[in-house]
Order: C-alpha cells, then sequence, then structure tokens
C-alpha cells in the first residue's frame, strides 16, 4: 500500500526528499524496503558470535595451515568475518544462486518464483549486503571470482561496478558448462552452453595475475648480418642512420645461438605496440622511393639488447611496404639464460574455457553424491591459481558441497603450496553436515581409493549474543562470547590454560591471553603465566572504556601486544547492524 505522504509531519516530509534526492542518477536501483531480510529484524535484537563444534575438527598435520568451515547465514558468517579478517583475505570464489526460478534462491526461508515481482530486487538486496561485507575482507592486492549466469549476469555486473568500481573488472572468462547438440528437451529453441564469471580487483593497479608461460625459445635466433662497406650516415627521427644498398651487406642464416639476431617482420601490431615497429612505420616503410628496395638500415639508439643499435630491411619489391627488423636477446633474458635457470616468456590470460567434461564427470568429486551447482575442482584451482601466491587465503562464502576447499588442498598437493580455506555455508537440507564437512573430511582422510591430502579444519555455528538496554551488561556478555572469534582472528587456536577470569592459547610459537573479568585481581597471575612462555605475546583484555586499556594496569607488561575487547567487535557490528 502506497503512503500517504500528506499525512507525514515537516521533518518527516523532509526526510523522503533527502532521501529521493540522494539516489543516484545512473546505476541500479531497486526497492529495498519491500525486500528486507529476516535475518535484519533479528538482528535489531541480537549479534552474531561463533561457536566450535569440537568433535568435528579434523587434524592430520600440525604443520599445514588451519582451515575454517562455518555454519550458518553468510551474513551472520561475514558480520564475524569483518572482526576477525577485515583485509586479510587474498582471494574470494563465490557460486551464488543464479535466481533461475527454478527453486534455487530463496529468501526469508520461501523460493523466488519467475513470476515474482520483486524477483530481481531480491536477489539484488540480497547480494548487495553480502558482497559489501565481503569487499571488506579483501587485502588491497586481493581478487573476487564471481560464477553467474545470463539470468542476474547483466545486474551483478552493474552491482560489482558499484561495488568493487567499474575500473577494477578485469575480465570476464566465458566457460563451456555443457556439451553442444546434447539437449535431449526438443521444445527448446536455445541451449545454453555457458557460463561467466566476473573477475574483480579490489585494486587492479595492485593485482597482478599468474599469466601462463613458456621457455623462452632462442631458437630464432640464428641471423648474422655483415657489412661490406661503411654505409651511408643520416639522420631519420634525431636518430643516427647508416644505409646500406644491395651488394653492400649480406645477411647469413646459422645454428641458433644466444649471439645471433632474430628477424620480426613490422606489421600489423608491432607497428604500434613495439619500438622498433614504430620506426620502421614513422620514418622507413616510404624511403624506398628515395632509397631504393632491398635497403639494410642501422639504427643507434634502439633496442634492449645492449647491441646499441637495431637493423632494419626496406621492401623488397615495388608493391611490397613491409620490411624487417633484427634484434638480439634482450639483456634481461640473456642474464636469466646464461644463469643457468632459463628464462619465462608470459601470455596473456584468454577468456574462454571448455570445462563441459568436467561439468558432465563432476557428480562424485570428493566422493560425494551431489549435483545441484557444484562446480569442477578443475575449475576452481584454475582460478585460485591466478594469484601469484602460494600461500594465499580463499574465501567462499557461498561453499554449498565444499568445492573451493576441495580445489584448495588439491592446489597445495599439486605445487607443494601453503593456501588455507575459509567455507561458510548454511545448513538447508543438511548441506553442511552431511554434505560439505563430509566432503572436505574425505579429502583430507582419504577416500575410497582416492588418497588423503594432508591437512587440518575447525568447525564453527554462528550463535547470537542477546541485545541488552545496558550497553555494559552487552559489553560483558559479548566479551565472554567472544573466545573464538578473537582465536579466529589471530590463528591461535590450541588452548593451554583456561581459568575463569582468563584463557591462554598458543600456536606455532605464538601466545594469546584472553581475560575477561572487569576485577584486575587475577591479571598478575596471568602475567606470571605469560612470563613463564617464550614466543611472541599479545593480550586482549576487557575495559569498559571505549577508549581501550589504562596503561597504568600494564606499565610492566614488556613484549606483550595489548587489544582491548570488546569495544572494536561493537563498533563494527553498529556499522554493519545500526543496532
Amino acid at each position: 500500500m502506497a503512503k500517504d505522504y500528506s499525512k507525514l509531519e515537516k521533518d518527516d516530509l523532509l526526510k523522503v526528499i533527502e532521501k529521493l534526492e540522494s539516489r543516484k542518477k545512473y546505476g541500479l536501483i531497486w526497492d529495498e524496503e519491500k525486500t528486507k531480510e529476516q535475518f535484519e529484524k533479528e538482528s535489531e535484537n541480537a549479534l552474531p558470535v561463533l561457536k566450535e563444534v569440537k568433535s568435528k575438527e579434523i587434524k592430520t598435520d600440525p604443520k599445514k595451515p588451519t582451515n575454517i568451515l562455518i555454519e550458518g547465514d553468510n551474513y551472520h558468517a561475514l558480520s564475524v568475518l569483518n572482526y576477525t579478517h577485515q583485509g586479510k583475505i587474498d582471494v574470494i570464489y563465490i557460486d551464488p544462486p543464479y535466481n533461475t526460478g527454478n527453486k534455487d534462491f530463496k529468501y526469508n526461508d520461501n523460493f523466488v518464483e519467475k513470476d515474482d515481482t520483486y524477483r530481481h530486487s531480491k536477489w539484488l538486496s540480497f547480494m548487495s549486503k553480502r558482497l559489501r561485507l565481503a569487499k571488506n575482507l579483501l587485502k588491497e592486492d586481493g581478487v573476487a571470482f564471481i560464477s553467474i549466469d545470463d539470468n542476474e549476469a547483466s545486474q551483478l555486473k552493474l552491482l560489482c561496478n558499484e561495488i568493487f568500481g567499474e575500473d577494477n573488472l578485469l575480465d570476464v572468462f566465458y566457460i563451456q558448462v555443457r556439451y553442444a547438440g546434447k539437449s535431449l528437451n526438443e521444445k527448446d529453441n536455445f541451449q545454453k552452453l555457458i557460463e561467466q564469471v566476473f573477475i574483480y580487483a579490489k585494486n587492479k593497479y595492485l593485482f597482478t595475475p599468474n599469466k601462463p608461460s613458456t621457455e623462452y625459445n632462442t631458437d630464432t635466433f640464428k641471423f648474422k648480418i655483415i657489412e661490406k662497406v661503411n654505409g651511408e650516415e643520416i639522420t631519420l627521427g634525431k636518430k643516427k642512420v647508416v644505409i646500406f644498398k644491395p651488394g653492400q651487406y649480406e645477411i647469413t642464416e646459422e645454428k641458433p645461438n644466444i649471439n645471433l639476431l632474430k628477424g620480426t617482420w613490422a606489421s600489423g601490431s608491432v607497428l604500434k605496440g613495439n619500438t622498433s615497429g614504430k620506426f620502421f612505420h614513422n620514418y622507413i616503410e616510404d624511403r624506398k622511393n628515395i632509397d631504393g628496395l632491398c635497403v639494410l638500415y642501422k639504427v643507434y639508439g634502439i633496442g634492449e639488447d645492449g647491441i646499441g643499435y637495431r637493423y632494419f630491411t626496406g621492401p623488397k619489391k615495388e608493391t611490397a611496404t613491409k620490411g624487417l627488423f633484427y634484434s638480439g636477446i634482450p639483456l634481461i633474458r640473456r642474464a636469466e639464460i646464461e644463469s643457468g635457470n632459463g628464462s619465462q616468456k608470459e601470455s596473456p590470460i584468454i577468456n574462454f574455457y571448455d570445462f563441459s567434461g568436467d561439468f558432465g564427470n563432476i557428480r562424485h568429486e570428493g566422493g560425494m553424491d551431489f549435483r545441484s551447482g557444484k562446480k569442477p575442482t578443475r575449475l576452481l584451482k584454475m582460478l585460485i591459481n591466478l594469484h601469484k601466491n602460494k600461500d594465499v587465503s580463499v574465501l567462499d562464502f557461498f561453499a554449498g558441497s565444499g568445492s573451493t576447499g576441495h580445489a584448495v588442498l588439491s592446489l597445495n598437493e599439486d605445487d607443494d603450496g601453503n593456501r588455507s580455506f575459509l567455507l561458510c555455508t548454511n545448513n538447508e537440507e543438511n548441506i553442511c553436515t552431511d554434505v560439505c564437512y563430509p566432503r572436505i573430511k574425505n579429502v583430507i582422510k582419504g577416500h575410497q581409493s582416492v588418497e588423503a591430502i594432508a591437512g587440518n579444519l575447525k568447525y564453527y555455528k554462528t550463535a547470537f549474543v542477546k541485545n541488552s538496554i545496558s550497553r555494559d551488561d552487552l559489553k560483558m556478555r559479548i566479551t565472554r562470547e567472544c573466545t573464538e572469534m578473537i582465536c579466529l582472528r589471530e590463528g591461535i587456536f590450541d588452548e593451554v590454560k583456561a581459568k575463569p577470569d582468563y584463557h591462554i592459547f598458543e600456536q606455532n610459537g605464538r601466545i594469546m591471553g584472553v581475560y575477561y573479568s572487569m576485577e584486575r585481581d587475577s591479571l598478575a597471575q596471568l602475567k606470571k603465566e605469560l612470563d613463564k612462555m617464550e614466543g611472541e605475546k599479545i593480550l586482549y583484555c576487557f575495559t569498559f572504556d571505549p577508549l581501550g586499556l589504562d596503561k597504568n594496569d600494564f606499565a610492566d607488561w614488556q613484549g606483550v601486544s595489548l587489544e582491548p575487547i570488546p569495544q572494536k567487535i561493537l563498533d563494527i557490528y553498529e556499522q554493519i547492524y545500526e543496532y
């Protein structure tokens, strides 16, 4: 029912006008008022935390990273991660619901049908909230991959342009997911074979992709040029040029080696994107009417091969306009080759891939019979590997069957990497407990004839701390419930001591104390415990003061970093939930 604006007070009308004026003039606009999610109402009374399910922990190799699986609504999980992992994630991959109208997208516990008037608005509202939180988690050189099909591709692109910035769209990959000609439905006029993957950097100037490379080929360096006379010296383009007419020079072809030259045609894109090509186009191409045919030009001050000059041959026929230029191996390449380590030549990354065979044989990947929307691990490994580093943290907050976790473990096995994953999924139809978790367990521990891939996993569920009229009461209660969040934030999980007022954790030479009490009576005992331990130390300590800890309480705590709780958690939640 439409609002009757005639009954609004002046101040309320001004707010409506300000809201209308603030709306963007270009981009996506959807009805947000009619598409509120249930969690938005729930969060008015409770704030999310994490609780570990100890019985589901998997630990097979303490030297490997600790991977994380969070069961719960991904908005709540992302809210928690905005405290634990802000600016820490290298790679995001998500495969969100495609909103086909065929019971693939639930909104407020109901499937969104094709004829729903607010179908696209609901999906956009759903995605916008989550992508904005997810962007906060990316490192400045981080990258996000988002799978989608054409049901929401155009809307998603506009949304991501708004969130990440249009300039940060690196590319769109087109993925063939079905074999052509295998549709059994004769009623279809068209057969959809392609899905898309949008690739956005947080800052495209900081992200450098892992481009395909091959060994630098020296077989083409096989030409030697012999000058028989001194030649005629002229100036072209402010460069010294020596001209050799036919008979005054000789070009011989010999057995390839790094001291010879390579011939390259000055044509096509070379004329615009290459210094030598540009020089040929601007100064040599039209000189056949002046110098004649089959002329050799020795141009000084061009090239990266350290020779100091570059040879060009002009056209050999009256009807021709193109010629060759001869270059040596660039100095950087020569140094790499002479070091004995070889030299790699990079190629551009293409944006079409045929994975139809992988999609067709995906059913039992990870030892779990799950078909709905599952993505092949080979595809995900390819995407993750576009990040150059082998120790990246990978987030998937639409984890579903756990393909991303499987891909990370498999990729580490392939290249001896040290990547870690963080998966978030709800448990609708028991997908987390009966599909995602068992699949990761199968991969880590091995299943049937598939060998185990060593790794570790911690399993958490989202829980809630009820809001309170008393701000101090809320601070005390959330402090008592935030231990797992702090462990996750620091990556320190092994509890070595638990007292009523404090706990102590240790991991890989790092030590963390968490002090819960408003009273300071047990601080001295905690300090004694920490003093006995060797390693990097950090203390999270409760305080009511929003400005932080009283330094007088910690005057003699040398070598211990201090972090107040829970104010930073509440500050982040206030931005997200406006509680």
